[in-house]
């Protein structure tokens, strides 16, 4: 999707990169905050908000072990649909593979953060779980804003090598994120 949804790539396609990025942020933003809202409520009608911390903090710890572990988190294989490209304005390509990415579970799910978040939210209730969705939108957007200066095949073949070499980093940098999570729900029940 990264390699897709470039200035480069959208130029040749006669559309606006600035626009297909400001509607995947709103689709990326407005689904993670509803599916992370959703699970905030479910928590707090089932009572699961009203459970000893060590609970949810001890989800997060078991998704980082089998994250470093490297074990394949449950999930689906799919990608977003890229003959969306060529069939629809730049603004909906960009809200649609927003809110699929801001879901969370409708493409790949890279790391059992995403299943470990998903809990800690419904054991934190509302508004708390609203606030993880709303940092997991912008995280997922923010990737896009590393592709804003590709404007040749050599820069686009550039940033990919970059990706491809920091997979490692990245696995540290979400170990880091379940720490943020501990946090979170640290403060919550405090």
């Amino acid at each position: 999707m990264l390699s897709s949804i470039t200035p480069l790539g959208q130029r040749g396609r006669g559309m606006s990169w600035g626009r297909t990025v400001v509607g995947f942020w709103v689709g990326a933003v407005a689904s993670a905050v509803a599916v992370f809202s959703l699970m905030g409520w479910l928590g707090a009608l089932v009572g699961l908000d009203e459970l000893q911390p060590w609970i949810p903090l001890g989800v997060v710890v078991v998704a980082a072990v089998l994250d470093l572990a490297r074990v394949r988190p449950p999930g689906p294989h799919r990608q977003v649909d890229e003959d969306w490209l060529g069939r629809y304005r730049d603004w909906v390509i960009g809200f649609g593979f927003g809110a699929q990415l801001g879901l969370g579970f409708m493409t790949i799910v890279p790391s059992w953060g995403y299943w470990a978040i998903l809990a800690a939210a419904g054991a934190v209730g509302l508004p708390a779980a609203a606030v993880i969705g709303l940092a997991f939108g912008v995280g997922r957007s923010l990737l896009l804003f590393t592709a804003r200066r590709v404007g040749s095949p050599t820069a686009l073949a550039d940033l990919m090598r970059r990706f491809t070499g920091a997979e490692a980093a990245a696995r540290w940098v979400a170990t880091a994120g379940y720490g943020l999570v501990v946090l979170m729900v640290g403060i919550h029940v405090a």
